[in-house]
This record gives C-alpha cells, sequence and structure tokens, in this order.
C-alpha cells in the first residue's frame, strides 16, 4: 500500500471515529455530507489513472513506445539542474512543474519528423475520459531560429490545436502551461496515445512533457448521489438550527 493510500485510509477511519464518539445531530450531519462525499468520489472521477508512468519518475520511457524520427531522440531529463543533453535541457535548469516530481520528458530534435511517444490504454464504449498533461518550453531552443511543434493524438486523430514554440505567438518559454481534452470511447479496446514532436529546422526549438493523466469522468448517477447526499446533510443541519431557535 501507498503511503498516500495509507494516510487516506487512517483518515477516513479517524473520521468515522470521530462521528460516533460525537454523537450530536450536527456531527450526525456532517458525517452524511463527508460520505456521499466519499461514495461520489469513489467512482470514475477518483479511478486511477490509465497511463502508465505519466510521470516518467522511473526515470526513462517505462510503459511508453519511444519511436525517434531524425536527429536527437527524446529522453527523460531530470529538473533542476544545468547539465547538457541527453541528461538535461541543452545546459537549460528546467524547473519541475507544480505536482512535479524529479524527471520530466524532452523533445529537442531539430528535424524530427516526427518523434513520437505512444501508449495504449485501454477504454470502454461510452465512458468519457479525461485526459490532461502539462508542457514547457525552455528558452534556450524558444531563442533558436526555427519553431518545433508538439501535436497530441487519439487513435491518430490530432486532440486540440498543434502547439508551437519558438514564434512570438507560440508558447511562452519558461512557463509551465497545462493542455486538457475530453475523449468519448466509440468502442471498448485499445486506443494509441500519442506525442508527435516536430523540429523545423536547424536550429529548432524544443518541449518538456510531464504529469499525463487520463481518467474517467463522473457518470450523471455519481453526481446524482453527491449533490442528494449534499441536500439530504443539509437539510438535517436545517433541523437542527429550528430545534435549537425554539428551544
Amino acid at each position: 500500500m501507498s503511503e498516500k493510500l495509507l494516510n487516506e485510509s487512517v483518515m477516513y477511519l479517524l473520521w468515522h471515529v470521530w462521528v460516533l464518539q460525537c454523537g450530536s445531530k450536527i456531527m450526525k450531519s456532517l458525517y452524511l455530507l463527508g460520505t456521499a462525499a466519499a461514495l461520489a468520489l469513489s467512482g470514475p472521477a477518483m479511478a486511477a489513472n490509465l497511463i502508465t508512468n505519466g510521470d516518467f519518475e522511473t526515470g526513462d520511457f517505462s510503459g511508453w513506445a519511444s519511436i525517434p524520427g531524425a536527429g536527437t531522440d527524446p529522453v527523460v531529463i531530470e529538473y533542476g539542474q544545468a547539465s547538457g543533453y541527453p541528461t538535461g535541457a541543452f545546459g537549460e535548469a528546467v524547473p519541475a512543474p507544480v505536482g512535479g516530481g524529479t524527471w520530466g520528458a524532452y523533445f529537442s530534435s531539430d528535424t524530427a519528423n516526427p518523434d513520437s511517444l505512444m501508449q495504449s490504454v485501454n477504454v470502454e464504449t461510452g465512458v468519457t475520459y479525461y485526459l490532461s498533461f502539462d508542457y514547457y518550453a525552455p528558452l534556450n531552443g524558444s531563442n533558436n531560429p526555427n519553431d518545433a511543434n508538439l501535436e497530441f493524438l487519439i487513435d491518430g486523430a490530432l486532440a486540440g490545436s498543434s502547439l508551437t514554440a519558438g514564434t512570438g505567438s507560440g508558447t511562452t518559454p519558461q512557463t509551465w502551461y497545462n493542455f486538457t481534452t475530453m475523449y468519448t470511447a466509440t468502442s471498448t479496446g485499445a486506443v494509441d496515445l500519442t506525442f508527435n514532436f516536430y523540429g523545423n529546422g536547424v536550429t529548432a526549438a524544443d518541449f518538456v512533457v510531464d504529469n499525463v493523466t487520463m481518467a474517467a469522468v463522473p457518470e450523471p448517477a455519481t453526481w446524482a448521489l453527491m449533490i442528494g447526499g449534499f441536500a439530504l446533510a443539509g437539510m438535517q443541519m436545517r433541523r437542527r438550527r429550528n430545534s435549537v431557535s425554539f428551544a
């Protein structure tokens, strides 16, 4: 069991013990509220990330298929240090994103056509999935004369728009951004998630990617459960206030 899961389990048990010991109506109301929220959050919204090694904390591309194009290959670099390729971003210290760890995926080829990073995940028909990743354009690459593009594809179809680094209208360098999109599966089985990086000449801009996630969004029944729990707790708390007012 992970440390995070263990801590959450301990807090859950302490919550129940505290409620049982207090025994008052207001505590019971809070209990109903907390239980409803816990039930809601235990549904698809809290499902495990379907991406293997989406934070690259193995220090390599375990779980991914790295498909080099031309020039320098995609690599995993360590944050906060100014080493050269392939362990760093050509001498620029890249900071970790918020919630990030020690490592990130680095794309830097000047002539990639493209360099690709791919992973297959299993989905279910009719289920909608939330996908997200963080991306960053180092300054030294953005100062190069040629642009670079980063695409995110779901089963070969471009999700959103192509990201650009190196131009005035492209990604602002040295700032972490978050990309999000939704995908509803039309069949059950494996779908391919792919990053395609294109370097548009010698020398070109570059990108860092981290915190790749994919999880099912809550079903309507889950939201109804949570809202119903909130309403029930609210009524219980209102009754408690009324009983105090007329005592």
